[in-house]
């Protein structure tokens, strides 16, 4: 006998709702994704993937697409470096294999539009195994892949947070069908998953992937019927011939298939746990360090209204540079603070609750050094203090707004939208547009950061329209709640306009954050002077170094590793785990003294320096190519 949860037969999902998640969350990606189907290379001057990332991919696709395996060494950079070892992306995951096939380009950019679509769908899947109902679920599913934590992964071009941040949803279905339901394949799913996460690889967010899941498991163990399901498998069921008597063994379940899936990933932490000694990191870098891009108090502002500190270019926080979101939706906010109610919801209370713990103690995390609790994950998360930018936990806060704002919906759907607390998000949202419009939060501005007041400034307009845009979300959310309590809508209408509301709300800002650039082909074409050091009978390295401002954004050639692309060797590069003897050799915290030393040239075989400079870089220099205008624009 099992029990069946009471709101299944009410609830209005269509045939095959799998399919229909995987469609909406496509549909949603494809918002801010459709360049991708013509062809366009998703980067931007500030992503990592054109400064650095589509030349490391690309080196190993020609190594693999030649029959020469997965390389072990770079040649490249920094007079040479361990390729696996000090980690250059996705060198094991699942995506490479579309290198094989595709330009590495589109091959890029078609893991992160891939990635981008399961993280809604993985959790439309978990929040369905939940007991929630299908237009609940995929609201919460397009809530969190249109999130600002998730969807702006695609601006500084962060794959491996992306593809961590698309598994942990996929995680937590996987507990919840073991450690509730007992079936036995969830624990051979749960190692896959953390196995691929393991290979992402990206262990700041594998970290916070596990500690969640272990968080979940626990909650599990301990309150095994809290989260509401379809069919419910009690205590003493025969499932798949195992005979479910306790839920604390499934413990030893869960913890085993982690343990499996670590070993699946061992062939890429092995390595860069033998390599750590050698690195820049060895030891770690101190509290400071760890602490460093935390998120300020006053940028949690941006949850709400993302203009605040300024959007991309226009930021002028404390942090110095500002790539990505923390958006998470006005709408998003609207149904999750609605989740916590009684009624018909009880089922979900307990749930509920967990999840918004979750939320606060991410939050917490995530201000870093702003408050003392870091102080103890410093002190007892191993790990933590070789990492910087407790900020990027933020995509476990959107996933738990994600999840509240699917129960939040759920009451709505079920008939218990209040006018009441409708009118009082109405009354919030036009008080902040009307404080944003006297120059209420433009004040807060300077008052935090008073010498970037031309930049606050500068934003102030922004913040205006911002706020005013965030209050038209919020009204036309709670409107929905109105006609619901008056029965002048239907409910799975009900649902479908809400859906609506929630993608148009988070495409308005995350499509800032989805920039395409041309094809490879033209952003890293060969110019005169790299057919001239292509030319050189004996291989030799070259300086790359910008000795003046005249240079194109974040130019790949002088100031990446765009040369590598080309199978120049470069005595530097773009990196940040080059070898540690190797950093103080160059004099990287000495101003870069040795680059002048003919004692290093010699060591390093540079017999060339590319710059920007007007002149001769020093004296005795010969001038042998250029000038020219390079690809990227810089002369």
């Amino acid at each position: 006998m099992v029990r069946l949860d009471a709101s299944a037969s009410s609830d209005p999902a269509p045939r095959r709702p799998l399919v229909w998640a995987a469609l909406i969350s496509a549909v949603a990606t494809l918002l801010l994704a459709w360049p991708a189907l013509l062809g366009k290379f998703l980067v931007n001057p500030n992503s990592d993937q054109y400064i650095a990332g589509y030349s490391f991919r690309e080196f190993a696709a020609r190594s693999l697409r030649e029959g020469q395996g997965f390389p072990l060494w770079n040649p490249y950079q920094f007079g040479g470096m361990p390729y696996v070892a000090a980690m250059h992306g996705d060198i094991f995951y699942p995506t490479f294999l579309l290198r094989l096939f595709l330009p590495t380009d589109v091959a890029m950019t078609w893991g992160f539009v891939l990635h981008t679509m399961l993280a809604g769908f993985f959790t439309f899947g978990f929040l369905r195994a939940s007991g929630v109902r299908f237009h609940s679920a995929a609201i919460g599913g397009v809530a969190y892949l249109l999130s600002g934590a998730v969807a702006s992964y695609a601006s500084p071009g962060h794959d491996g947070k992306l593809f961590v941040s698309a598994l942990l949803p996929a995680a937590l279905w996987a507990l919840l069908r073991g450690m509730r339901d007992g079936r036995s394949g969830a624990w051979g799913a749960l190692a896959l998953i953390v196995g691929l996460a393991v290979l992402s690889p990206h262990p700041q967010l594998l970290q916070y992937l596990l500690l969640v899941a272990g968080a979940y498991a626990l909650f599990l163990a301990m309150r095994p019927q809290a989260v509401a399901s379809e069919p419910t498998v009690p205590a003493g069921a025969v499932v798949s011939g195992i005979a479910i008597t306790h839920p604390w063994p499934r413990l030893g379940l869960a913890l085993g298939a982690v343990i499996l899936g670590a070993a699946m990933g061992a062939i890429q932490y092995l390595p860069v746990r033998e390599y750590v000694a050698w690195s820049p990191r060895a030891g770690g870098k101190g509290y400071e360090y760890a602490t460093s891009f935390s998120l300020p108090f006053e940028e949690t502002i941006n949850t709400y209204l993302p203009q605040f500190s300024g959007i991309l270019d226009s930021y002028w926080g404390r942090n110095g540079i500002h790539f990505h979101s923390e958006y998470i939706g006005a709408s998003v906010l609207v149904l999750a603070f609605f989740a916590f109610g009684g009624g018909l919801l009880n089922r979900h209370r307990a749930h509920a609750w967990f999840w918004l713990s979750t939320l606060i103690v991410a939050l917490f995390w995530a201000w870093g050094g702003n408050t003392p609790f870091y102080q103890l994950v410093y002190a007892i998360v191993p790990g933590s203090k070789f990492f910087r930018a407790p900020s990027t936990i933020l995509y476990v806060v959107a996933l738990a707004c994600a999840v509240l704002s699917a129960f939040g919906a759920e009451r709505v759907l079920a008939g218990k939208a209040s006018v009441r607390y409708a009118g009082i998000w109405a009354a919030i949202a036009v008080v902040i547009a009307v404080l944003a419009s006297a120059g209420g939060l433009t004040n807060l501005a300077l008052a935090v950061l008073s010498e970037r007041a031309d930049a606050i400034q500068a934003n102030a307009t922004n913040v205006v329209i911002g706020a005013w845009r965030s209050a038209v979300v919020v009204l036309a959310t709670v409107a929905v709640f109105v006609l619901s309590a008056r029965g002048q809508i239907t409910r799975p209408r009900a649902g479908w306009v809400l859906l609506l509301i929630v993608a148009g709300d988070l495409w308005s800002v995350e499509r800032n954050y989805w920039k395409f650039s041309a094809p490879a082909a033209e952003l890293y074409a060969d110019d005169a002077i790299i057919t001239y050091l292509k030319a050189q009978p004996q291989p030799a390295r070259v300086i790359a170094l910008p000795l003046s401002e005249n240079m194109a954004p974040h130019d790949p050639f002088i100031a990446g590793d765009a040369l590598m692309h080309h199978d120049i060797r470069g005595v530097l590069g773009y990196h940040g785990n080059e070898l540690g003897r190797y950093q103080e050799l160059y004099g990287k915290n000495e101003g870069y003294q040795s680059l002048a030393n003919p004692n290093f040239w010699a060591l390093t075989n540079a017999r060339f320096f590319y710059t920007n400079a007007n002149s001769l870089p020093f004296q005795g220099a010969k001038l042998v190519a250029g000038p020219v205008r390079n690809a990227a624009g810089t002369m």
